[in-house]
């Protein structure tokens, strides 16, 4: 039978529960270190795919349709809205910045696409926030928050929906041209 490190229990607990492993976490190391075993071990007991980036690691499944994880993208999505139209490099904010919780959920209802969001988890501010901490996406500190590395998972889905968006009004309009 395979040896797995003591840590074992932990990395799967808090991968299963959804959570994102960061670097500079012990735990993010472990799988890293381990990465061909964890593989094999979430793909023949649980379906899942591990993923591990450069600074984080996760669970995917084709099979998952998460509502959070959408509610979760058009947080994002609306609040780099806001900050680009309020001049700020949205970007860099958000990956290296914190914010005020209060100012923030002003600012997200604020916006004109706030009737977006009052229809997600969004509109429970404080509770949406402390959903994503408990999954290793925000850390909280007192009335501020801010990302942990994991966002960069949702730029990078962003940007290939924004892509595949982009080849569909191309291909649309070669087609009506």
């Amino acid at each position: 039978m395979r040896e797995y490190p003591s840590e074992h229990n932990k990395i799967v607990s808090e991968l299963l529960d959804g959570k994102f492993i960061t670097s500079p976490s012990p735990l993010f190391y472990k799988i890293q270190e381990l990465e061909d075993d964890y593989s094999e071990f979430f793909m023949k007991l649980f379906n899942y795919i591990l993923n591990i980036e450069a600074e984080f690691a996760y669970l995917s499944s084709d099979e998952v349709n998460e509502k959070r994880t959408r509610d979760f993208t058009l947080f994002l999505a609306i609040l780099s809205r806001e900050l680009d139209y309020s001049g700020k490099n949205f970007r860099d904010k958000i990956e290296l910045g914190s914010f005020d919780i209060n100012e923030t959920e002003e600012l997200l209802r604020q916006s004109s696409k706030w009737e977006i969001l009052e229809k997600t988890t969004v509109s429970e501010f404080e509770k949406f926030l402390k959903t994503w901490r408990g999954k290793n996406l925000i850390v909280l500190d007192g009335n501020k928050f801010k990302f942990t590395k994991a966002v960069k998972l949702f730029f990078t889905f962003a940007m290939e929906i924004a892509e595949e968006k982009l080849k569909e009004k191309t291909n649309e309009e070669n087609v009506n041209a």
